[in-house]
């Protein structure tokens, strides 16, 4: 449970777990989650044809009266490490916008942490604006981790 009293759904960790490989890897490569209630629940797992871009979309649409809201992601990044190999990392994505409300930016800014730590994951990219929104700059945070490698199968289709 986070500080902000908001717990993790089974259904959450059992999503990442699959896309992290932890379980048979189903060509999942995003899934997005959202604070319902009282909890952390799935609301996307990502089709084996869904591109980077989509998951943009559907975490804010333009054209969505809820695009100001905030969510987290779970996104398979295709990453060049510094030492020449390439491999697939799990990344979380945090989307927390500078527009919404303060009670939002309080409570999923509080969970965020013990969300990343249950689903262990490493990796982060915290998004405030629409322009960070984008696969450059989650590939620009995770300079780090390793450099993105054009050749590899990526999201970015």
């Amino acid at each position: 449970m986070s500080h902000s009293g908001i717990t993790i759904s089974q259904k959450c960790v059992d999503a990442c777990a699959k896309l992290k490989g932890k379980i048979v890897h189903d060509s999942k490569r995003f899934v997005l989650l959202k604070i319902c209630g009282d909890e952390v629940d799935v609301t996307y797992e990502s089709k084996p044809t869904d591109t980077f871009e989509d998951m943009i979309k559907m975490m804010n649409d333009p054209d969505c009266e809820k695009k100001h809201e905030p969510c987290f992601a779970v996104v398979d990044v295709d990453l060049r490490a510094t030492s020449g190999a390439y491999n697939t990392q799990p990344v979380f994505i945090s989307w927390i916008p500078d527009d919404c409300s303060i009670k939002q930016k309080m409570t999923y800014a509080s969970t965020k942490e013990a969300l990343k730590a249950k689903l262990d994951i490493r990796a982060q990219v915290h998004c405030s604006d629409s322009a960070e929104l984008c696969l450059d700059f989650v590939l620009e945070k995770l300079k780090d981790v390793g450099k993105h490698h054009p050749d590899a199968k990526s999201l970015h289709h």
